[in-house]
């Protein structure tokens, strides 16, 4: 695909705010400024998908990392990503248009065992879920012997970072690949791109989301009042 005089572009920009549409022209002249990113999320409006641009193919060869050898990696998503994502509990009942479009918005990875996920104190930036493997959840206790203590598991059809994400903190612990672990990410900015341009997308997986987290909760709390409970001898 090459581009034409005739595309246009929308541009999502830091301000949260979609630019255009904006012609092929425009378009280009904003990447060679650095206005427009390989990560800015921009739509074709011959397709309406949101995407990276560095995972628009026209626009690949477009970026400086191109010209001088350095290579702009190709779109790194699942050949069946809306196949892949529509597996997962969360995303249930979203058509496939829908799950093709999220797929669009985060990427796919493969992490081998031992691969450090996230790490304590970086920014909460992103939501992982874990399409396949095992992961654990770890702090490092200490000073000058740290000692290595497993919080939890974190399993296939699960997902993590979303606590963090939603209050803007930065990660409290380590999640670390205990197996070869399947994942897709995506971002807070992902999210809200979502919420502003694609309403009707964000509104299941975020309901999805919020419904996971609240029965996260009651399980706490049922475990809190068994073991609270536990200590009284009645007689």
């Amino acid at each position: 695909m090459s581009l034409g005089s005739a595309d246009s572009f929308k541009v999502w920009a830091e301000d949260d705010t979609a630019y255009g549409p904006v012609d092929a022209a425009t378009l280009i002249r904003w990447i060679q400024d650095e206005r427009v990113l390989l990560e800015t999320f921009v739509q074709s409006q011959s397709d309406l998908f949101w995407r990276q641009a560095g995972d628009v193919e026209a626009l690949r060869d477009k970026f400086p990392a191109a010209a001088d050898g350095g290579g702009v990696p190709a779109g790194g998503n699942d050949p069946q990503p809306a196949a892949a994502l529509g597996e997962f509990a969360v995303f249930s009942g979203l058509s496939d248009a829908h799950l093709a479009q999220l797929a669009a918005l985060g990427k796919f990875y493969e992490a081998a065992p031992d691969t450090l996920i996230v790490r304590t104190g970086d920014p909460s930036d992103a939501v992982y879920f874990v399409l396949s493997g095992s992961l654990r959840v770890r702090l490092l206790i200490g000073i000058a012997d740290k000692q290595d203590e497993t919080l939890c598991k974190i399993g296939s059809g699960e997902f993590f970072g979303e606590l963090g994400m939603f209050l803007q903190s930065k990660r409290t612990a380590d999640v670390i690949a205990e197996t070869e672990s399947r994942l897709f990410r995506i971002s807070t900015n992902a999210f809200r791109l979502l919420v502003n341009q694609i309403p009707e997308l964000a509104a299941p997986v975020l309901f999805n989301i919020g419904a996971t987290m609240a029965r996260r909760v009651a399980e706490d709390n049922k475990r809190f009042y068994r073991e609270v409970t536990s200590q009284f001898v009645w007689a």
